[in-house]
């Protein structure tokens, strides 16, 4: 077992000549999202309060996450190998039980930037090699036994003379888990399960490969239930600090799909579009997710022409949570019937939003921003109207309990979930369009994360 607690001591060498430095902490301090003066935040983004209810709800003494999303849900780290795409990077755990540290194992060589302590971490953190002697335990047949740990980080040299103080750090906390190294991260995981007395009760995993691994190696006194509906309950109603993290999102995905659609010109194909919406996401310190331009099958021809009407729903990413923000734009002046298809579309939306508060369904929502449209007489043009929860995923609200396949719920609205109300009108020969953004449900109605301004974009 590994406790987080046993490297602290390297963690304050590190910080402390970090800090007598200057420059490491001084740039950590200054981090934000280029032109949105937003400081960096380092807290933990889980709903605690909200895991311990649907853990209590759903009669569950804990929860396991290997899908990366609810790993960095819990435990607010992204191991390296994630990016790598290599299977079961790291699991993270929470107990139903208060007193108990959320728990991580992660690959050694994570174990560096954990150490320094730029964000926060899961309090319990299990570091895991490679199996040394697999092959004599394949050869018993008896998986039950836990392979020997290869020796971690603490392996590379060591010029004491010319290490930097973050190294110094590095160095001091290898030092501290060598010995206590997992072999794998599957065996990290049960280290972390009998660390936080979870070596029995009733388990939501979101992902049915950790049952059968459990089962495969001897872990067998716990019982295992799908779990994936069980973060997103968790999920849909965002902490404080997620809030946080969702306004910034909003804001930069908005001023990146903004940017680009001032820069379309005649001529521009999908991949033009596509190829801006990256570079405009990486001047805000967003990640680049999706760009649709168009119908889902893109523009109306190969190249844009003027007067053509585009949807443009933009996506993008900051901190691993989503933007979601669309508009409607032409290239040159938009046609009468364009205006009218824009003027109605806000219409819906308006009645839409006004309506956004707790208790209110989706397909209530759904409902009244049809109405709306549909009694403004100003067009028969047929325009969709979605809510979605957006979060750590574009949509990522509860499905219907129950079910072996997912079906969106038609969940009730509550304080604090953040989604947008799709407005896209996909009528095949008269051109695309679309209007959404991304809101937080308040008290009492709800808040938009970034600006609402217009409809219809013109190049």
């Amino acid at each position: 077992m590994f406790d987080r607690r046993d490297v602290l001591t390297g963690v304050a060498v590190g910080v402390a000549a970090l800090a007598a430095s200057g420059k490491d902490n001084q740039a950590q301090a200054n981090w934000g999202m280029p032109g949105l003066n937003q400081p960096f935040d380092r807290r933990m983004v889980v709903n605690k309060p909200r895991a311990y209810q649907i853990m209590e709800e759903e009669k569950l003494d804990g929860i396991i996450a290997l899908n990366p999303l609810n790993v960095f849900y819990l435990s607010n780290f992204v191991s390296y190998r994630v990016k790598m795409m290599n299977p079961n990077p790291s699991f993270a755990v929470m107990a139903r039980d208060e007193k108990r540290p959320i728990g991580l194992t992660v690959a050694s060589t994570d174990m560096q930037e954990i150490t320094l302590a730029e964000r926060d971490f899961a309090g319990l953190v299990i570091p895991y090699t490679s199996p040394t002697n697999w092959r004599e335990i394949a050869a018993k047949g008896d998986f039950t036994i836990e392979p020997a740990a290869a020796v971690g980080g603490g392996r590379w040299p060591v010029l004491e003379s010319a290490q930097t103080p973050r190294e110094k750090s590095w160095a001091q906390s290898d030092r501290a888990w060598q010995g206590k190294l997992a072999p794998t991260p599957e065996w990290g995981l049960i280290r972390l399960l009998k660390e936080m007395g979870l070596s029995k009760g009733r388990i939501a995993v979101d992902d049915w490969r950790i049952a059968g691994t459990l089962q495969a190696l001897g872990f067998t006194g716990v019982v295992c239930v799908p779990g994936d509906n069980t973060f997103r309950r968790i999920r849909v109603i965002k902490s404080e600090v997620e809030l946080g993290w969702l306004r910034l999102a909003a804001r930069a995905n908005q001023d990146a799909a903004m940017a680009t659609m001032k820069q379309i010109e005649r001529g521009a194909t999908n991949a033009d579009i596509e190829h801006l919406f990256h570079i405009e996401t990486a001047k805000r310190g967003a990640l680049f997710s999706t760009i649709q331009a168009g119908s889902t099958g893109g523009l109306q021809d190969p190249e844009l022409k003027p007067g053509q009407s585009v949807m443009v729903d933009c996506v993008s990413l900051v901190n691993y949570y989503h933007g979601d923000f669309g508009r409607t734009f032409v290239l040159g002046e938009p046609s009468a019937a364009l205006k009218k298809r824009g003027a109605m579309m806000k219409v819906g939306w308006d009645e839409a939003f006004a309506a956004l508060k707790p208790g209110v369904k989706f397909s209530e929502i759904s409902a009244i921003g049809r109405e709306a449209m549909k009694k403004s007489g100003l067009s028969e043009m047929t325009v969709g109207v979605g809510p979605h929860s957006v979060g750590l995923q574009h949509t990522d609200h509860p499905f219907v309990p129950g079910l072996p396949y997912a079906v969106a719920d038609d969940i009730k609205l509550e304080e604090n979930m953040t989604l947008t109300v799709d407005f896209p009108s996909l009528s095949l020969g008269y051109g695309n369009a679309h209007l959404e953004d991304l809101v937080r449900i308040t008290k009492t109605g709800a808040e938009p994360l970034a600006s609402m301004d217009g409809v219809l974009v013109v190049g």
